[in-house]
């Protein structure tokens, strides 16, 4: 046995940019389509996950799945758009900061129509490799800013 390609086998292996950009690309793509929450799930850390939102703060997987159950019902037409994106890499982890403009449509009976809404959203996300998946996984989201676009419907 060469001592060169032994591995530990709970050595993971780090992160890359590329790679986390790429998640963070998956993670608002699926958003737009309200995949099923199972699509949705292995993206989030199964330890430690929290979500600050601008209407609630979600601890674990089970509150992001009622969350996720709610706004799939209430929010459609999504399109969620990357302005900016900026990666730091140290250690195991992803800082993610990021700025996403995020339009939708809403619709509360018995409104005879759907408002549009819109918004910029500037994020702060904390990414690691998950040792169950071995693929990046969410740890922190946290929504800073979100400031609506002129003529949107608010929250």
């Amino acid at each position: 046995m060469h001592s060169s390609t032994f591995r530990p086998a709970n050595k993971l292996s780090p992160l890359t940019e590329t790679e986390v950009k790429q998640f963070v690309e998956t993670w608002y793509a699926r958003l737009d389509v309200h995949p099923p929450v199972t699509e949705m799930l292995p993206m989030l850390a199964e330890e430690n996950l929290t979500m600050q939102l601008p209407e609630v703060t979600l601890h674990g997987q089970e509150d992001f799945l009622q969350w996720y159950e709610g706004v799939i019902h209430k929010f459609f037409n999504e399109i969620h758009t990357l302005k900016k994106v900026d990666i730091r890499i140290a250690l195991n982890q992803a800082e993610v900061h990021l700025v996403v403009n995020w339009q939708a449509d809403t619709w509360k009976a018995p409104a005879a129509k759907s408002q549009w809404i819109g918004f910029d959203a500037t994020q702060r996300w904390l990414i690691e490799r998950s040792a169950q998946t071995l693929l990046p996984a969410i740890v922190t989201y946290s929504v800073e800013q979100f400031v609506p676009m002129p003529g949107s419907l608010s929250l």
